[in-house]
């Protein structure tokens, strides 16, 4: 796992990377198969989000209203490339890196053009995972990593779908960090095998396969529970270690006092983490 520090030591950011494969059914990380290598339209788009101050990374005019676009595109051109995410056979422009000098948040931006004009649809901090392809419709489905920031232990992954100019998302979630939490948080690998099953009795949601019951999480909670979940809730099973597995609840949490989550934010979030 990767941990990144501001240089000013005022924040930081906790397990920026984790393997796609125990989350997503047959994802794909190859982007280099579904880019467009155009250069000139690629830096042309570029062009027009700088010269309209629609972009604030260092080198840009947010920073310095003299900056010139030769010197922001030699330094940041390479993490921009062009997808079409919705099979129009016109490609979104999508940048994904460091937008300061600090290497701490990456960013995820994409633009897509409505009107001839590129028009911000989505830009949120976290790392592009992976993406597979729609069957019927042969559109891309993106998977961004929205990782944790500071004393949070936070994972978003959402997965992002262009329709109509806009962004959909669908969420996940699950707990992590690199440092102060205890215990291993995911399996080595994951099955999907499209099984459902139902809880048979109320049961608790775990972040790590086994029972802490003291300094689990320092400062924020002894148990490694992230929530509980009613009788009859539905979860998929994804792996399995001695009487542990390794599930995506596809419920919702019991709405009670949690030091956690706050259960009544994942009406329409499932959420990964270990039941016995």
């Amino acid at each position: 796992m990767t941990l990144g520090f501001s240089t000013l030591g005022l924040s930081y950011v906790e397990m920026t990377r984790v393997d796609a494969k125990i989350f997503i059914a047959n994802p794909e990380t190859d982007f280099s198969k579904i880019r467009i290598e155009n250069e000139t339209l690629k830096a042309k788009m570029v062009a027009f989000l700088f010269d309209n101050d629609l972009i604030d990374h260092i080198g840009t005019k947010a920073y310095d209203p003299l900056a010139l676009f030769v010197n922001y595109y030699k330094q940041f051109g390479p993490l921009y490339q062009l997808i079409d995410l919705n099979n129009d056979k016109v490609p979104e422009l999508i940048f994904n890196g460091y937008p300061g000098e600090e290497r701490e948040k990456e960013q995820l931006q994409i633009f897509t053009t409505i009107k001839g004009e590129l028009v911000s649809v989505y830009n949120e901090i976290g790392h592009l995972l992976a993406y597979k392809v729609q069957p019927n419709t042969k559109e891309f489905l993106l998977y961004h990593h929205q990782y944790p920031c500071c004393e949070n232990a936070s994972h978003n992954l959402n997965r992002l779908r262009l329709v109509n100019n806009k962004m959909k998302l669908l969420k996940r979630y699950f707990l992590g960090r690199d440092t102060e939490m205890l215990g291993d948080f995911f399996p080595k690998t994951s099955t999907f095998t499209g099984d459902f099953y139902q809880t048979k009795s109320k049961i608790s949601l775990h972040w790590s396969p086994e029972i802490i019951e003291n300094g689990a999480w320092p400062r924020r909670t002894d148990k490694n529970i992230i929530a509980y979940y009613a009788d009859s809730t539905a979860y998929s099973v994804l792996a399995k270690k001695g009487k542990w597995r390794f599930v995506i609840m596809h419920g919702i949490p019991v709405i009670e006092e949690n030091r956690v989550i706050n259960p009544a934010n994942f009406s329409e979030t499932w959420i990964y983490g270990w039941i016995k």
